[in-house]
């Protein structure tokens, strides 16, 4: 009776386990067909409604993760960025699932394959920001290398799988482009500045020149302008030294000019004192006749 009882009690446990499984199965399966269809949204939804049923079971997440995926790199849809780390979350919850080496080689190969896609669609997206500092530049670089390292560890499980070495083949040279294009484009830029930094100094260069010929002509003004106020102070003195010299002039002509004037009465005097004399003397020499006195 026990025995029965346990039997029981174990046909009664494996029961509801058989029920979940198939709803587990015909749930993934709707979702696949959604998936082929294109309707990677619809797709989503049914992985995760088999998830809730059984999350233990690796299927669902790694094809949830194959339809976050596509619905990024979907090339008749709108980009999803969002998509991408969807996508990592469910292959990493697969893969830790899996106890298949091929299976979870698989997982890594398609994780590979969603960094490759943003490094080749480059832009914001959210599983490489913060490893980055978001420049897209760093954002493409950090995809292809997370890419390279996905391919190497699948290759670690799976040495055979020729899709992940040629991939993996791929990123590296596509991680080497990307490195060379930032290289020349830092040169270009290097050089872009070089040159800005040339102009600037050439222009300060003529600045300072410029201001320096200013200075030196407003110092040659200014020495000028000293020069033309020495020399007329020099002129005002000697024109005021000069003056008295002028005054004296006319007063020493006039000295000369009262003495030639008193010379020339002198004689003039002297010589009417001559004819005066001269006729006193034709006076007193003259016979004076007298009247006879009747």
């Amino acid at each position: 009776m026990h025995v029965y009882g346990i039997l029981t009690v174990c046909f009664l446990l494996a029961l509801p386990a058989a029920l979940a499984a198939q709803s587990y199965r015909s749930t993934v399966n709707d979702g696949n067909e959604q998936y082929h269809e294109k309707k990677f949204d619809d797709a989503l939804q049914k992985y995760e409604a088999a998830a809730v049923t059984e999350p233990e079971r690796p299927e669902s997440y790694f094809n949830s993760g194959n339809a976050s995926y596509r619905a990024f790199n979907n090339p008749e849809g709108a980009t999803d960025p969002k998509m991408i780390e969807r996508a990592l979350k469910e292959y990493e919850r697969a893969g830790m699932r899996f106890r298949d080496r091929e299976k979870i080689a698989g997982t890594l190969y398609n994780a590979g394959n969603v960094f490759l896609a943003a490094a080749e669609k480059g832009g914001d997206n959210p599983a490489l920001q913060q490893a980055t500092g978001g420049e897209e530049g760093d954002l493409r670089k950090e995809g292809y290398r997370q890419a390279i390292e996905m391919y190497k560890k699948s290759l670690k499980l799976d040495p055979s799988d020729a899709d992940a070495r040629y991939n993996l083949t791929y990123a590296k040279k596509k991680l080497e482009e990307l490195e060379q294009q930032q290289q020349n484009q830092d040169k270009n830029q290097d050089q872009k500045q070089q040159q800005k930094q040339d102009k600037q100094d050439k222009q300060q260069d003529q600045q300072n020149q410029d201001k320096n010929k200013q200075e030196e002509q407003q110092k040659q003004d200014k020495q000028d302008q000293q020069q033309q106020q020495q020399q007329n102070q020099k002129d005002d003195q000697q024109q005021e030294k000069a003056k008295p010299e002028e005054q004296q002039q006319p007063q020493q002509q006039e000295q000369q000019m009262s003495k030639q004037q008193a010379e020339q009465i002198l004689r003039a005097l002297q010589r009417e004192e001559k004819e005066l004399q001269k006729k006193k003397r034709q006076q007193q020499g003259r016979r004076v006749n007298v009247e006879k006195d009747w």
